[in-house]
């Protein structure tokens, strides 16, 4: 990222601290949550970025979704959705391979740091395809997020159709259980299980594991009216394909066969992540629909009530402030999520957030070449790094 548009990050940042002093605590609170810096560490974008290949494979370009995964505590995976892949030459991208997902593998070195992000797809008989697919036409996955489960790897992806629709359908959730996660992803083996969506829900938008509980966020409804579900289920019963064992939150209570109930003041969205430590609590992060603001969201308890913190960190130009002539965004920011091990205390959130086209402005689609091989939008679809920092400071 040019040092033009880190200057905007900062100043972005001075912006917030104030009001964070006053959104993040309400009255009455002893104590007062405060944003104090918000900077892109360019240690950490480098672990992402693409790089030119000297070996004559083709780059990884571009991808979204970006969850972090602890397979062991030095080896991690990282899911990517929709991935881009070409050539990455003098600083400018030109794609020429689009597949539906990719998987990174980062380790631990000698000195306690995160290795470049290594990324992986499939390639066999000439053809590349993404380590999730179907050989049924018009459908593929996008994985969103996923957790470890005593030696495995359980991963939520998106069903998706591109069949009879303009753009796209999400069908449900396919949850993939990765039997030998240590070995290269295009070697992997997985059982799968899919949830099919049902009265405008899907479930897969997070997943949380504590002690021998798998916790299962859900989405209903889209846009800024969606609502965030729970369900839970052992870890034992995942394990044995038992989802029928599941139990939804509702009314206070966890019961088999009910319908679960919005979780209080959390919204909605298609993917986060949902993690606790002792100087938050309960914490994750939300871009609003057609917004440039990352919210913060914490709760003492993980069934809530949840509370909007205000916006911690907001989409810096040109993301937030291009148009087009008509007056719309060209951009569209999404996909803000956390990734603790990368933090060197419990008081800084480390994230990153995800930059694409707006899909809602017909004149942009097919365009994303025209933008990526320019070196203003040089940020465009890799996912971006933001660590934040926070202090709690008495209420006087």
């Amino acid at each position: 990222m040019s040092s033009d548009i880190s200057g905007r990050i900062l100043a972005s940042a001075l912006l917030l601290v104030v009001v964070a002093f006053i959104s993040l605590f309400g009255a009455g609170s002893s104590e007062k949550l405060v944003l104090e810096k918000a900077i892109h560490p360019d240690n950490l974008q480098s672990l992402i970025n693409p790089v030119e290949e000297s070996s004559g494979e083709l780059s990884w370009l571009g991808a979204d979704a970006a969850t972090s995964i602890k397979v062991k505590s030095d080896r991690y995976v990282w899911l990517f959705g929709d991935s881009i892949l070409g050539r990455e030459e003098n600083g400018s991208r030109r794609y020429s391979v689009f597949i539906h997902n990719t998987i990174g593998v980062t380790t631990k070195n000698k000195a306690g740091k995160f290795t470049r992000i290594e990324k992986r797809y499939r390639k066999k008989g000439g053809k590349i395809r993404g380590i999730f697919s179907t050989t049924k036409d018009n459908y593929f996955y996008w994985p969103l997020v996923g957790t470890e489960l005593d030696g495995s790897l359980l991963i939520a992806a998106s069903k998706v159709t591109a069949k009879g629709v303009k753009n796209f359908k999400v069908l449900g959730t396919t949850f993939f259980t990765v039997k030998n996660p240590m070995d290269p992803p295009e070697d992997w083996k997985f059982d799968k299980v899919f949830l099919k969506k049902k009265n405008g829900v899907t479930w897969g938008s997070a997943l949380t594991r504590e002690d021998n509980w798998l916790y299962i966020f859900g989405q209903k409804g889209t846009g800024l009216s969606s609502k965030t579900l729970l369900s839970r289920i052992r870890v034992g019963a995942v394990k044995k394909g038992k989802w029928d064992e599941r139990l939804y939150y509702g009314g206070g209570n966890w019961k088999e066969g009910q319908k679960a109930e919005p979780l209080k003041n959390l919204p909605g969205t298609s993917e986060t992540t949902i993690q606790y430590n002792s100087f938050f609590g309960w914490y994750c992060l939300q871009i609003p629909p057609f917004g440039f603001d990352i919210h913060l969201y914490t709760a003492e308890t993980i069934t809530g009530p949840w509370k909007d913190r205000g916006a911690v960190y907001s989409t810096p130009s040109p993301w937030s402030t291009e148009k087009t002539k008509k007056g719309k965004h060209v951009f569209s920011a999404y996909a803000a999520k956390s990734h603790p091990e990368l933090t060197d205390k419990f008081s800084e959130i480390v994230l990153t957030y995800n930059v694409n086209l707006n899909p809602f402005v017909s004149d942009l689609s097919g365009k994303l070449q025209q933008y990526i091989g320019k070196e203003k939008y040089e940020g465009l679809y890799i996912p971006q790094f933001v660590k934040l920092e926070f202090e709690r400071k008495s209420h006087k």
